[in-house]
């Protein structure tokens, strides 16, 4: 990274007092490279410097979402499979090449108890997500500290294999992985290089407090400062800006998002589909933000993201109660037989076995049995493979549904599935 690629402000050499600037270190290696103190996130911004029509668009698609408080059952239900499908497209931006198989999957069918696993890592992610997003509703900005961001972390990485870091817990100065530079082969030609270790602790406890700044959101959602799309842009920015841990901090990252979202009563979308999809757009408005303190661009994206997420939410939600009558209208099952009770387990568990529905039904397990039997034979599962002594069948047409590239075609999607059915 290049200092005359930075701000005229985070040019200035880092001071104490000051609190943000380029430092040098003296570790072994680094001592002729800049890294960059970020300033804390702003409370105010130039409206001119602002894209305003599409923060205009991005604010009329959020005023059409159900107020988190009033998502209906089917909201719920979709919400936990976007869930699942967020942590797969924001693991996959990282590298970690796990499928919403095995989001989806459930850990008694899937989980191996045999260290760290890709699998279980997505799995972990997601769980975690759905219960810290309950918990954001009722405790609004206060839910904000660093106590979550460890938890959140601990909670991704902790099973994935590919981390480098120490789970839940942030840089420290002299430790493993204390040091970290973006971008480049080599790290004089890094892309960007984050916040020193011995700052992380003070600059992350000032992002905090402005996550938690109730009156800067009210304000924001009351249209007289900075609104919600301005705001996911501002402290994703800082959050990368930082790097508080070795790896895992764009998950990290992006699971703030919904949860800023659900802060001022919308229900959540999920944006890691778009990013995936624009991930360059992505990366350049995200050092512009960094760098030039040009938040534009990211601000830009992100009202881009929640445009189009909300349009692919709205597509894939309807694909998924199609999916459900139709099942209901071809299979005829009898309105209280556990292959009929089955079909809404379905939809949470695209991924099943008859031990699975014996349970979570608390049928006998010959009811169970004859439930995968008819499901079967109707062409609404799959069977998959045999895992611990148990047959594992699949619902591929949900499967294909919530795996295609995001704003795919929804047919395409469903002719693939046919395929496999029939196969």
């Amino acid at each position: 990274m290049r200092i005359d690629e930075l701000h005229e402000t985070l040019k200035q050499k880092f001071t104490v007092k000051r609190g943000y600037g380029t430092i040098k270190l003296k570790d072994k290696g680094f001592e002729n490279i800049h890294f960059v103190v970020p300033k804390p996130p702003p409370h105010e911004m130039n409206i001119k410097e602002l894209p305003l029509k599409a923060v205009s668009e991005a604010m009329k698609v959020l005023s059409t979402l159900p107020n988190y408080e009033q998502m209906s059952e089917l909201d719920k239900l979709v919400n936990y499979l976007f869930v699942r499908r967020e942590v797969v497209q924001s693991s996959r931006l990282e590298g970690t090449w796990s499928t919403i198989d095995h989001a989806l999957t459930p850990g008694e069918i899937a989980d191996s108890n045999q260290g760290k696993d890709e699998h279980q890592a997505v799995r972990s992610y997601a769980n975690l997500l759905e219960s810290i997003i309950e918990k954001t509703n009722k405790k609004k900005e206060s839910i904000f500290t660093e106590k979550l961001i460890n938890k959140i972390h601990k909670s991704i990485v902790e099973n994935d294999p590919n981390s480098t870091g120490k789970p839940g817990k942030t840089r420290e100065e002299g430790k493993p992985g204390s040091i970290v530079t973006i971008g480049g082969l080599r790290v004089e030609n890094s892309v960007y290089n984050p916040c020193p270790a011995s700052e992380v602790k003070r600059t992350l406890s000032d992002l905090l407090e402005w996550l938690r700044d109730k009156e800067l959101a009210e304000l924001g959602d009351a249209g007289i400062g900075l609104n919600l799309p301005i705001r996911l842009a501002i402290i994703h920015a800082h959050f990368e800006a930082i790097h508080p841990y070795t790896d895992g901090n764009g998950r990290v990252g992006r699971s703030l998002w919904p949860l800023q979202m659900v802060c001022s009563g919308n229900m959540p979308l999920y944006l890691s589909g778009y990013v995936e999809i624009y991930k360059s757009e992505y990366i350049n408005a995200l050092e512009q933000a960094q760098k030039k303190l040009n938040y534009s661009p990211l601000i830009e994206f992100i009202c881009n993201a929640i445009i189009d997420s909300q349009i692919e939410a709205k597509i894939t939600k309807q694909a998924i109660l199609n999916l459900e009558e139709k099942w209901i209208k071809e299979s005829k099952f009898r309105a209280n037989s556990t292959a009929r009770k089955s079909l809404r387990l379905l939809l949470t568990n695209p991924i099943i076995s008859s031990n699975f529905i014996e349970k979570s039904l608390e049928v006998s397990g010959t009811a169970a049995n004859d439930a995968i039997n008819a499901l079967e034979k109707k062409k609404i599962i799959r069977f998959r493979r045999h895992e611990s002594r148990h047959k594992i069948f699949a619902a591929e047409e949900l499967i294909q549904i919530l795996s295609r590239p995001f704003g795919s075609d929804i047919d395409l999607a469903l002719e693939k599935a046919t395929d496999l059915l029939n196969s």
